[in-house]
């Protein structure tokens, strides 16, 4: 199994969990900077907020995913015949438990600020964004195999799979929304907040957003196994 016969799977997971987090939230920043009003907040301070929250979110929450993958890989028998239930479960149990409080503390912190809205449809996309960056520089781990393809081959892989699962995730929910009529907006927010107050709507909406990138990171490491273990078996 990846954890045992690689004992720097924390260190691979927080560094993959960090540079993630880094990037969607640098993409989310870039956007919302670009909207009338956000030129008021003070930049020079809220830079390294924003830094020093990526980082700590983003670790907290890849140790989660990590971990339970791992376990899902060798609870499930090994990397050649782990199931697609068991990863993805396993993946929202993680993400669940990694993510929860860093999503709180992220939506009660920001979300109290007097500055625009940062758009559903930006932060949406910078959390693709970043769930596609970790499956595809943690997925690798999981693999509890002698290497026959290429570090690079192995990070294509992992990219192609991740972006995917995390598409097919994204287009379920979206596809789901419309069904039932329901967009969240800031009118919405607002009037959830209203009803439930700030704090109880955050663990709400960062139980919701752990597991549902816990769920598509393990559905992709899934994918991820499954295309390896048949490109393996070409090159033999």
């Amino acid at each position: 199994m990846a954890v045992t016969q690689r004992p720097s799977w924390i260190l691979r997971a927080a560094w993959a969990g960090a540079a993630s987090c880094l990037l969607g939230a640098g993409l989310a920043t870039w956007n919302y900077a670009a909207l009338p009003g956000a030129e008021r907040l003070p930049w020079d301070s809220m830079a390294l907020v924003i830094v020093a929250y990526a980082v700590g979110s983003g670790i907290a929450g890849a140790l989660g995913i990590a971990a339970a993958t791992a376990l899902a890989v060798r609870t499930g028998g090994g990397s050649r015949r782990v199931g697609a239930l068991r990863m993805t479960a396993f993946g929202a149990l993680g993400g669940l438990v990694g993510a929860l409080v860093p999503a709180v503390v992220g939506i009660v912190g920001f979300g109290s600020l007097h500055a625009p809205y940062a758009g559903t449809a930006n932060l949406v996309f910078s959390i693709l964004v970043g769930s596609t960056t970790f499956v595809t520089l943690w997925a690798p781990q999981l693999w509890d195999r002698p290497f026959r393809l290429g570090r690079v081959e192995h990070l294509g892989v992992s990219a192609m799979a991740a972006s995917l699962a995390i598409a097919s995730f994204g287009i379920l929910g979206a596809s789901a929304s419309g069904a039932f009529g329901f967009a969240p907006s800031f009118e919405w927010l607002c009037a959830a907040e209203a009803e439930l107050g700030l704090m109880d709507l955050a663990v709400r909406i960062g139980a919701v957003i752990g597991l549902f990138v816990g769920a598509a990171a393990g559905f992709a490491c899934w994918l991820y196994l499954c295309a390896a273990l048949v490109i393996e078996r070409r090159v033999r």
